[in-house]
């Protein structure tokens, strides 16, 4: 079941309603019921918006479609996220990129403290900008796998992780983020 922006911000204004009118009848639960549902709704319409930062695939590359993600256990942040591939030459078989961005979480503040180079250096990471945002930067050659986390505004995360990857994939689509646009969502 799909439905448009208008019709969920419709629905997130009855909802408030609702917990008002159950609050005025002292019908706490219900309104709080009704109060938690118009949160995942706006968390779903956030969750859509965020589609529009991410890059479109690289030169080569192919894209399944990106998916909210469920954040409960962050706090209830809003997410999305988008898996690209490619098929490799020769024996080196198919590159995945999964790019995540997860926002609105008060749990971020408390993640914020593994952008110190020193926590950053203890995980093996390398911290170090992305177009003028901290970015923890894992990756092993050998494995050709790795992880960029990128602290955007101290609002958002981004993680993106690969396998069978060149560290250059992975920070050419860190460096494709639309992080202007994304600050000021």
């Amino acid at each position: 079941f799909i439905c448009s922006g208008a019709a969920y911000a419709d629905d997130v204004l009855e909802a408030i309603q609702e917990a008002t009118e159950a609050d005025n009848e002292k019908a706490y639960t219900e309104a709080v019921e009704s109060l938690e549902y118009a949160k995942q709704l706006i968390q779903q319409l956030t969750s859509e918006g965020l589609k529009n930062f991410l890059p479109k695939p690289l030169e080569g590359w192919k894209a399944k479609e990106a998916k909210s993600q469920n954040m409960g256990m962050m706090g209830g942040s809003a997410g999305i996220e988008q898996e690209y591939w490619k098929h490799g030459s020769g024996d080196q078989g198919r590159s995945r990129v999964t790019m995540s961005i997860m926002g609105e979480s008060p749990m971020f503040q408390g993640m914020m403290s593994m952008f110190n180079p020193a926590i950053a250096g203890s995980s093996g990471g390398k911290l170090q900008k992305i177009k003028r945002n901290k970015a923890i930067v894992n990756y092993s050659a050998d494995n050709r796998d790795g992880e960029i986390m990128i602290n955007v505004a101290k609002k958002y995360l981004i993680i993106i992780k690969g396998s069978n990857v060149d560290k250059e994939d992975l920070m050419n689509y860190a460096k494709a983020l639309d992080y202007k646009g994304l600050k000021s969502f």
